[in-house]
């Protein structure tokens, strides 16, 4: 009678290991999949990887996150209010960077390269 018991015992304790393995290892899973799920996704009206706006910025030398500070930015692109992208120049680019006019900051620009300019 001891033996069986023992055997069943063992058996139980077994099983428990076994499902509380699979309950925890089910919680890290769905932890993953919650904390994939939440993270804020970027803005998908801001269409920067729309080729009008790859050509914008490749042909005016822009850049979405600044130049050193020696060099000095000729113009921008700003997203208005209504949605609209628009190249303007760095003075209202650095306005509406301040908060002075309506608008999203969205590159600074080098301006066109000359050198790739037809005659």
């Amino acid at each position: 009678m001891a033996a069986t018991s023992r055997s069943w015992l063992r058996t139980a304790t077994t099983s428990l290991r076994g499902a509380l393995t699979a309950a925890a290892l089910a919680l890290v899973a769905a932890l993953g999949a919650i904390s994939v799920l939440t993270q804020p996704q970027p803005p998908a009206e801001l269409g920067l990887s729309s080729r009008p706006m790859d050509r914008i910025l490749e042909r005016n030398g822009c850049s979405l996150t600044g130049f050193p500070p020696e060099v000095v930015p000729r113009s921008a692109v700003i997203r208005e209010a209504d949605g609209r992208t628009r190249l303007v120049s760095f003075d209202r680019g650095w306005a509406v960077f301040n908060g002075d006019r309506e608008g999203d900051l969205v590159a600074v620009c080098l301006g066109p390269d000359r050198s790739h300019r037809l005659s």
